[in-house]
């Protein structure tokens, strides 16, 4: 009897370590999420406000925000940023907004509206984070540099 049980801890502890060491070769731990209550804030502000300062709906530390135009190849993002982009959007249906601190993702959103964004620098266009203010009317979106308050 003592035998079966010490055979049958020790298959759990096999069939255990087993299991965490499959988890840990197999994570990506580097992706990093779309933020999703984000970007579903800024999407319905872009589509309510003629003006969306970013500061407002971006509550946590970051420094400056990427505009990135629909579309932009991941090697472009990686190239901008420096390393390599390992975003997960699942689906994207358009600009993402990266925030950036100090120079390192701090969270991200896509845009997921009807409108367009123009006035930007494309593909990517940087605002920091006091000019961090976008204008919006009938629904085409642009920065709107200097005003920020």
């Amino acid at each position: 009897m003592t035998r079966a049980l010490i055979a049958v801890g020790a298959a759990l502890v096999l069939l255990i370590g087993g299991l965490g060491l499959a988890v840990f070769v197999t994570r990506d731990e580097d992706n990093v999420a779309v933020d999703t209550p984000l970007s579903e804030d800024l999407t319905r502000a872009i589509a309510l406000r003629d003006r969306v300062d970013l500061r407002r709906y971006a509550r946590f530390d970051w420094d400056e925000v990427l505009i990135v135009a629909r579309d932009t190849p991941r090697e472009t993002v990686s190239r901008r940023l420096g390393y390599e982009w390992t975003g997960d959007v699942g689906f994207q249906t358009g600009e993402l907004l990266i925030f950036l601190d100090g120079g390192r993702v701090a969270r991200f959103a896509d845009y997921r509206g009807l409108g367009r964004f123009e006035g930007f620098e494309s593909p990517i266009d940087t605002l920091p984070r006091d000019e961090a203010v976008l204008r919006v009317s009938d629904l085409v979106v642009s920065p709107d540099r200097g005003s920020a308050r």
